[in-house]
């Protein structure tokens, strides 16, 4: 019987986490990031492999996973790819995080693993990204991965398999290195008076050649990847340039304290309150429950010390890192939920009190977990009200397509091509404005602006275009991102032909 609850709960926590993924993933509209992607995507998908670009953009692991899957829903082309099948990849890989902690059941428990999976499953953070087109959820996947790995049995170069996918998803992944180094030697160096000279020289034998094998695996890895399987040997010398020469965008730039007031401070937006402060709670005191004098195994105590350490470390880099988005935090949010997990480690010693006010604790993070994730993937998702949806697309954008195309049945001939879009910064646009072919994109008007038959006018190019075209199209305002306005210009004779009283 009481197998039988624990595999019930087991299903139950991935049918919960899998459902937050998966329902209804094409609502949302397009981010600007998941667009570029995707054009990423379609290129290689049409070239049969590409290039690397080492000063923008990620690793090329999300868009060669996404073309099997394309394929297979038989979108081959730019122009018939869809946003349900694209997050199809994020949605799966935020899925398959939540099988992570059985890895570790044998070692801390059912309990503490079920509570790290559901709190894995409900957060609104993971859910979100895990339903967006974009590389965090696979770097988020795999760093989970190669973290459980590293602290199990680091055999036959598994361990660096995973992070050579890492690295082929995103060049953040070196950040990871390094939190988990420093938090490997800080666990040495608590534990330095149990690490006598004949228990180093044994680790040493029985780690060296695994560690060379993972490191081996990584390189091979990683190279196969950015390489296109080793046919264009460049993409190995770019991935490295990648960390010399990438070029960030202007405009990300946050305080010290952001990511703590993203995640740690309670803060009410949209009629919502947004926190994850009773996840950090549970995370520290499982941390704090290693500094106890009971006798525990020193490999369990350590290895809550190395994620906690790890957590701390990964948050101390990004704060100190002017760049910030909230996706960043996807990966050391992860080890937070698996620390606060092991928090149940030892429960049924624990006094009843104690019991009882560590299973409410629980109780409140999955219950406001939960309800916060449907908030922000729901009415909240492309509101910037909504602390997860970062610079998001405006709703009105979803509704282009449709009505271009019933604009386009009124025009004699049945086309609106060619098509000006005029300005920078006009992504996702192109995405709403795949099933054209004659499109232009230009940072300043041309000189025939006049006679095309429809402009887009971002807000840097917005006032030149509008008063240019001011007699010779009918201006619409549209929105595209948060605080991004757009105009729309249509030429008079179109616009007059749509504005006729049959056609309305």
């Amino acid at each position: 019987m009481q197998r039988a609850v624990i595999i019930v709960l087991w299903i139950s926590v991935i049918v919960t986490g899998a459902w937050l993924r998966f329902e209804d993933l094409a609502k949302r509209p397009f981010h600007a990031d998941e667009a570029t992607g995707a054009r990423i995507t379609a290129r290689r998908m049409e070239s049969s492999g590409g290039q690397f670009d080492p000063k923008h953009y990620h690793g090329p692991l999300l868009a060669d996973l996404a073309i099997p899957l394309c394929q297979l829903h038989g979108e081959t082309r730019w122009q018939e790819m869809t946003k349900a099948t694209l997050r199809t990849l994020p949605a799966i890989a935020g899925t398959l995080l939540l099988l992570v902690p059985l890895r570790w059941r044998r070692r801390y428990g059912d309990g503490p693993m079920l509570l790290a999976s559901a709190l894995l499953a409900t957060s609104p953070l993971l859910v979100y990204y895990s339903r967006m087109f974009i590389h965090e959820s696979l770097l988020v996947l795999f760093g989970m991965l190669a973290l459980v790995v590293l602290t199990r049995q680091p055999r036959w170069g598994i361990p660096g398999i995973f992070i050579g996918l890492m690295f082929a998803t995103k060049e953040s992944f070196a950040i990871s290195l390094i939190a988990w180094s420093g938090a490997g030697l800080l666990v040495a160096w608590e534990n330095r008076m149990s690490l006598k000279r004949e228990v180093l020289t044994a680790a040493w034998r029985q780690y060296r050649i695994p560690v060379s094998l993972s490191l081996l695996a990584a390189m091979v890895t990683a190279s196969a990847i950015y390489t296109d399987g080793f046919r264009h040997p460049q993409g190995a010398v770019d991935a490295l340039r990648t960390f010399f020469v990438y070029e960030t965008v202007a405009g990300h730039d946050k305080s010290i304290a952001y990511y703590a007031r993203l995640l740690a401070l309670p803060e009410k937006s949209g009629g919502v309150w947004w926190f994850g402060t009773p996840v950090l709670v549970l995370a520290l005191y499982a941390y704090l429950t290693t500094l106890r004098r009971r006798p525990q195994p020193l490999l369990g105590r350590s290895t809550i010390r190395f994620i906690a350490y790890a957590a701390a470390g990964h948050f101390l880099i990004y704060s100190c890192i002017a760049y910030k988005t909230p996706w960043l935090a996807c990966l050391p949010w992860a080890h937070v939920c698996l620390l606060a997990g092991c928090a149940l480690v030892g429960f049924s010693r624990c006094r009843p009190p104690l019991q009882t006010a560590l299973a409410m604790l629980a109780g409140a993070c999955l219950v406001t977990q939960f309800q916060q994730s449907r908030r922000a993937t729901g009415r909240h998702a492309s509101d910037e009200r909504n602390p997860f949806a970062y610079v998001p697309t405006r709703g009105d954008i979803e509704t282009l397509e449709t009505w271009l195309e019933q604009l386009r049945q009124v025009v004699p001939g049945g086309t609106l091509e060619p098509i000006a879009v005029i300005g920078t910064d006009y992504w996702p646009l192109p995405w709403y404005l795949r099933s054209f072919d004659q499109i232009g994109y230009w940072p300043d008007p041309p000189q025939d602006l006049t006679k095309m038959p429809l402009v887009f006018a971002l807000p840097d190019a917005a006032e030149t275009v509008v008063t240019a075209l001011e007699k010779s199209h009918a201006a619409l305002p549209r929105g595209l991102r948060a605080g991004v306005p757009m105009w729309l210009l249509v030429r008079n004779d179109i616009w007059q032909k749509w504005m006729e009283p049959d056609q309305r």
